[in-house]
């Protein structure tokens, strides 16, 4: 019998549908293996971050935190409460000359009145004057619920009942100046020549913002010039 070509791979012919479905097989995983690379291509992982899906690196957002400032402690209202300023018998001088060269200081200590305790408040105003009358400046200090003191512009001006230009002030101590938060508050002066011999008084006050007030009033003699 005549063999044709071919016809003695017919024992391998059981083999030819292994080898068909082993090229199947690799060419599905070479298939695959472009398609990973092709999707690795695409999906990375950003620093730090997670492996993100949607085919777009990602990057980590810093997060910002806002600090907001701590309270500051409650702070009750300042209110300062003053009592009668405190004149020693060594703060003033009891017999005083009207000849406008002989030099004079007046002392003052500044209390809060509970206690008497030293005030250590700077926004406390003073006041120095010379009076004939204690009793009227007293009134007049007190008239109209307290009204004259609780504006401290008149201040500058003089005062019912005060004797004018009757202190001349060293330009150191005016007549209204701050009150010392540390020690006595102090005023120097000379007694104007045109002042009249006789019983005068002199007045300090200390204000605190028209809402607080206190005064205090000593007696001095005023004489003329040698004749005193």
């Amino acid at each position: 019998m005549q063999a044709w070509p071919g016809d003695n791979q017919r024992g391998s012919g059981s083999q030819r549908p292994a080898k068909i479905a082993l090229y199947t097989f690799l060419c599905f995983s070479l298939a695959g293996l472009i398609a990973g690379f092709a999707l690795g291509g695409f999906t990375g992982r950003a620093p730090g971050g997670r492996s993100g899906g949607t085919g777009l690196a990602t990057t980590r957002t810093p997060s910002i935190v806002a600090h907001s400032p701590n309270p500051s402690a409650t702070r009750a209202p300042e209110n300062v409460l003053l009592g009668v300023p405190i004149v020693g018998p060594g703060d003033y001088t009891g017999s005083e000359k009207a000849d406008g060269t002989t030099t004079y200081t007046f002392s003052a200590q500044i209390v809060n009145k509970a206690g008497n305790t030293p005030i250590t408040a700077t926004d406390v105003t003073c006041r120095l004057w010379l009076t004939e009358d204690a009793g009227a400046t007293s009134a007049a200090l007190s008239d109209n619920n307290y009204a004259l003191l609780r504006t401290s512009s008149s201040f500058d001006q003089p005062f019912p009942h005060e004797t004018a230009n009757a202190l001349n002030f060293a330009p150191s101590s005016p007549q209204t100046q701050p009150c010392s938060a540390q020690g006595k508050t102090s005023w120097t002066y000379t007694l104007a020549p045109s002042l009249h011999h006789g019983r005068y008084f002199l007045a300090v006050l200390a204000d605190w913002k028209g809402a607080h007030y206190n005064w205090a009033i000593v007696a001095i003699s005023v004489s003329k010039g040698n004749n005193g």
